[in-house]
């Protein structure tokens, strides 16, 4: 290219600008480039790249094309020289020692390697910045540039980054190159090796990633293609195959030639004028590596299938050959010799046990057929490994663990006890049979577990009541040493082989009925019965104590029998009161369940144990002392008469409770005593007026029969419940108040019995002693009275200034009830009596009433009503209920023929 024009038009070149003055470089003779217009090519021989104004003028940055035939890349190597064109006939000459720049200074060797570098990795290229970068780069090397005129950084950083790229690269790795290979040491048919390829720079440096292609003759595995890593180090595996030796031809894919290749125009002009061009060149590198090869010798790995296995079963060799080339193909012969009594002992001479022939091609796995092997001990493979002239020949070794199989023998073993059901003292021994031995000689140990409660319940762990031993020398029938059996239950034998020299371990099965005797206990059952007197309602239970079981596990039925009215009367037939079960386990003390009494009466336990395979059956005797008991019923009896008032002519009733009895039937016996005037005239010393039965089921609530009460006064129940042997009898108390009724009086107020001074016995207050009215101007005495029973009325006093309290009701201090006071309206004699006003009360009225306490409390009246005499509301009576005060005297139409009056005025009041 060139670096400078003097005229506009004058050469034909890469720049117009004129060269700054500090710059001192080679021009042509003739500078008008015939090729160059305003600086830029016309004749069509520009490549990749581009112009640029830069310091030095306008320039070309890039490379040429089509200017050499066959040269699709070119760059000019002499600077400001005439453009190239195709008509200049560029002919390719020398480059080398003797390659000068314009200024005819040599271009060193080194900067013609790292050209030719430079011009094959990066000058193929259709990227215009590399192109430039190239271009400038293989100008710098010329030596022939002003300072700054091939200065990439001037251009772009773009090119200043490439161009640092290319120079490092070609510094490192430039031409010449050498090949440089190694093999690993004694190669051996058969036997992996490696070889290791590097190609290193003129620098020594390795070169990186590059592919080669290998041809080899004597080695199989050998990769066609091989690539250097990133260290420039290939390594590769093969394995040799012959003696006759290995061969290994080693050719790299294209990398720069040494030198670059350089044209220069011929044509008349331009032979002096027009600037060269240097091309990318190339060049395969090649080396050949050769090296003797031993004779091999094939590796053998043996794996004997199974390593251990009964007498009678097969065995194989599983054999594993490496080191063998890939066409290797041999019968190897097989051998099994033994059995030996150690793996020690293996010897591989004389007659083999067992032998075959497997067929091996190349490195690879084979199995030999099976052997069957019929006697116990210890057995190895050995093979011989034929020779050729490849590999060389010979036995495997003789014993190797690996090589060697275990043959053992398996016992089979059966026993039989030799008895299936003895009593307690008897001797037991098994008798045990033997198979399976093959020659070979054991110990039987033999153990004897029980007793047991049950067949089921049988376990061949924890301690054995005996053990022993059997010694075996061949199949056969052989017999324990004898044991004497004292507890009732349940025995087994077990037997065990262990592990032997060439015997496996057995054993025999845990309760095998074979094995299985039952000693068969004869049991006694004594018991207790837990009380010998209770009563209805309560529950028993048995002791029962078995001895003669041992641990067997039985069933007792416990019947309870019962009840009877004597001991003499106890019988165990029919049906018992009561059967539960109860599980013994084995000897011991056991309650029964409990069972409730309901009835009074002799009751008995009777147990039966059930026989079974290992035991006999016992029970005890019916009635025994020990098992009876006696329940006595103290029963209580209370009663409640149904009507607390009624009118005379009526009838009454007594509702009976019963408890204590259960369910035992009885008799209760009902008196009524009355008529009485009073509560503190009843008697029950004197003749009932009625009497009566009444059969009771047991605990309950029981009605009596009916009894008529004609005449006005108080009648009272006294019961008794009639005892016996089992009951123990009752007499209720007289005159209890819920026994008592009353058969209410008439209200005359008119001259009765005199009353006597009464004991409060039922009202728990004080009695009255003064009622008084204000409103109605009555103020009172009061004096405490009862029935008269002939006339069938209350007994008022018969002075009409005096009223009369009925003291068999409430009193004002008790909590409920009513306070009943009887009072004269008036007398055809005597005048107005107390209560001649009474019938003018009215609501809210208020009374006062003393008692013999000197209280006074108060009432209000609450209603006036008038009722016929016969038809007194007999509530008037009552002790029950809330508190109240009620007084009643005579009130209307007056009856002449009768002496007395029609009515009752009747006043209540409530406390106020």
């Amino acid at each position: 290219m060139r670096a400078r024009m003097l005229f506009t038009t004058a050469l034909a070149g890469t720049m117009l600008a004129a060269v700054p003055s500090g710059a001192v470089a080679k021009e042509p003779p003739n500078q008008n480039d015939p090729c160059s217009s305003f600086g830029q090519n016309t004749c069509g021989t520009l490549g990749k790249g581009f112009y640029q104004r830069y310091q030095f003028g306008i320039r070309w940055f890039g490379e040429y094309t089509n200017a050499v035939d066959g040269e699709p890349h070119t760059f000019c190597v002499d600077l400001r020289y005439w453009y190239p064109a195709k008509r200049y006939n560029f002919v390719e000459t020398d480059a080398g020692a003797g390659f000068r720049n314009t200024d005819r200074k040599l271009v060193s060797l080194a900067n013609q390697q790292r050209m030719a570098h430079a011009l094959w990795n990066s000058g193929r290229s259709t990227d215009k910045t590399r192109q430039a970068a190239t271009m400038l780069y293989v100008h710098s090397l010329m030596g022939d540039a002003a300072p700054g005129e091939v200065d990439p950084t001037a251009i772009s950083p773009a090119v200043a980054r490439i161009y640092a790229q290319i120079s490092r690269d070609a510094d490192q790795f430039r031409g010449p190159y050498k090949v440089e290979t190694s093999v690993s040491d004694g190669l051996a048919v058969g036997s992996r090796a490696t070889a290791k390829i590097r190609v290193l720079s003129a620098t020594g440096r390795p070169m990186p990633r590059l592919s080669m292609e290998l041809d080899a003759n004597g080695a199989s595995g050998l990769p066609s293609k091989i690539r250097t890593n990133a260290k420039g180090v290939a390594v590769v595996a093969f394995t040799p195959t012959t003696v006759e030796g290995l061969s290994i031809a080693v050719q790299s894919n294209e990398v720069a030639s040494n030198l670059p290749k350089v044209f220069k125009p011929t044509a008349a002009g331009a032979a002096r004028n027009g600037q060269r061009l240097a091309a990318p060149n190339s060049q395969r590198l090649t080396a050949t590596i050769e090296e003797p090869v031993a004779k091999g010798a094939a590796r053998v790995r043996t794996a004997a299938t199974p390593s251990k296995l009964l007498v009678g079963e097969t065995v194989t060799d599983k054999i594993t050959v490496r080191g063998v080339p890939s066409d290797w193909n041999q019968p190897i012969p097989v051998s099994l010799y033994g059995p030996f009594r150690r793996l020690e002992d293996a010897k591989c001479e004389g007659e083999a046990a067992w032998t075959g022939t497997v067929n091996v091609k190349g490195s690879g796995v084979v199995t030999t057929p099976k052997a069957t092997l019929t006697k116990p001990g210890v057995y190895t493979f050995q093979l011989l490994i034929p020779d050729d002239a490849n590999i060389a020949g010979g036995p495997t070794p003789c014993g190797e663990a690996s090589e060697s199989v275990r043959v053992e023998v398996q016992p089979r073993v059966r026993t039989v006890v030799s008895s299936a059901s003895v009593r307690p003292g008897t001797p037991l021994s098994d008798k045990v049979f033997v198979e399976g031995l093959t020659g070979e000689s054991i110990v039987v140990n033999a153990f004897l577990y029980g007793p047991f409660p049950t067949r089921e319940t049988i376990k061949c762990d924890g301690t054995p009541i005996w053990s022993g031993t059997v010694n075996a020398p061949a199949d056969g029938e052989y017999v324990t040493g004898p044991f004497t059996v004292a507890t009732p239950g349940y025995y087994t034998y077990r037997e065990t082989i262990g592990q032997g020299e060439f015997t496996r371990p057995t054993e025999t099965t845990c309760a095998d009925v074979a094995e299985t005797s039952v000693v068969v206990g004869t049991p006694t059952v004594t018991t207790q019965v837990s009380a010998q007197e209770t009563t209805p309602g309560a529950t028993i239970t048995d002791q029962v104590v078995v001895t003669g079981l041992g641990p067997v596990i039985a069933q007792v039925q416990v019947e309870l029998w019962g009840p009877f009215e004597t001991p003499g009367a106890i019988v165990c037939s029919g049906t018992p009161f009561s059967t539960t079960t109860l599980t013994v386990n084995g000897d011991g003390t056991y309650t029964s369940a409990p069972v409730k009494i309901d009835r009074a009466g002799y009751y008995t336990f009777r147990e039966s144990l059930a026989g079974s395979a290992a035991n006999d059956a016992a029970s005890t005797a019916c009635g025994e002392a020990s098992e009876t008991t006696i329940a006595r019923a103290v029963p209580k009896v209370t009663t409640i008469v149904s009507d607390e008032v009624v009118r005379p002519g009526s009838a009454i009733f007594d509702t009976i409770r019963v408890t204590g009895l259960g369910k035992t039937p009885a008799t209760v016996e009902l008196e009524l005593f009355g008529p009485f005037p009073t509560d503190d005239a009843i008697r029950c010393n004197i003749a009932p007026v009625w009497k009566g039965r009444v059969a009771v089921t047991g605990d309950g609530e029981f009605r009596s029969p009916s009894a008529r009460v004609d005449k006005a006064g108080l009648y009272s129940y006294r019961e008794r419940l009639v005892g016996s042997e089992v009951v123990t009898g009752t007499t209720g108390e007289c005159a209890v108040a819920a026994e008592t009724s009353l058969a209410a009086p008439v209200i005359l107020t008119g001259k009765g019995a005199d009353p006597a001074p009464m004991k409060r016995s039922l009202a728990s207050g004080p009695g009255v002693t003064r009622v008084a009215i204000a409103d109605l101007g009555v103020n009172a005495p009061v004096t405490g009275v009862g029935i008269d029973i002939a006339a069938g009325k209350l007994a008022v006093p018969d002075p009409i200034n005096q009223v009369g309290w009925w003291s068999g009701g409430a009193a004002p201090g008790d909590g409920t009830g009513t306070v009943v006071l009887g009072g004269h309206v008036d007398s055809a004699r005597a005048g107005r009596g107390s209560f001649f006003r009474l019938k003018d009360g009215r609501a809210g009225t208020l009374i006062r009433v003393t008692t013999a306490d000197g209280r006074t409390r108060s009432y209000k009246i609450t209603t006036v009503r008038t009722y016929l005499k016969n038809a007194l509301p007999l509530g008037v009576w009552t002790k029950r209920g809330a508190r109240r005060l009620v007084l009643v005297t005579c009130g209307g139409p007056f009856l002449p023929a009768e002496g007395h009056y029609r009515d009752n005025v009747v006043v209540t009041a409530v406390p106020a």
